[in-house]
């Protein structure tokens, strides 16, 4: 592990749409890994789908996207939401992406400490996400930076 001077970046409307592309074929694949959904849906299904999470883009009400930069080395991105639900302000972070030859440099868990610390001044009280249980890599990284699980989806294929 390194010890790294990462920061937040945001990402602005020239950059939106590569990292709009990369959230949609992500989604597309994990769900499709997971077997949460048909593994036929067009590109531009996926988008609706997406679209109702963040239906203003880069400027949907509480949602934040940032470039993780080291210097001027774009190392990663992150996406995440401060919202008030259940009567909590939580944030629910939506992505986390390390570029693959940066990975295991120790990015991903200061990114994870750069979201704590953002969402503090936020007053969010807590961070919930959701992970594949086939993703190993982040699941160890949200055990190693304290994370708990709080439910469990099972599901059996017919």
């Amino acid at each position: 592990m390194i010890l790294n001077m990462l920061y937040m970046e945001s990402i602005d409307d020239k950059d939106f749409p590569e990292y709009w592309r990369y959230s949609v074929v992500s989604w597309i694949t994990d769900m499709t890994n997971a077997g949460l959904m048909n593994q036929n849906i067009s590109y531009e299904e996926a988008e609706v789908e997406v679209k109702k999470f963040i239906p203003d883009g880069l400027r949907t009400p509480g949602h934040f996207f940032f470039h993780l930069k080291e210097g001027e080395k774009k190392v990663g991105t992150i996406w995440f939401e401060v919202r008030v639900r259940r009567g909590i302000k939580e944030a629910y972070l939506w992505d986390i992406f390390i570029n693959a030859d940066q990975r295991g440099k120790g990015y991903g868990k200061t990114a994870m400490h750069l979201l704590e610390d953002f969402v503090k001044e936020k007053e969010a009280t807590k961070i919930s996400l959701n992970v594949f249980a086939s993703n190993t890599v982040a699941r160890k990284l949200y055990d190693k930076t304290g994370y708990h699980d709080a439910a469990i989806t099972m599901i059996k294929d017919l």
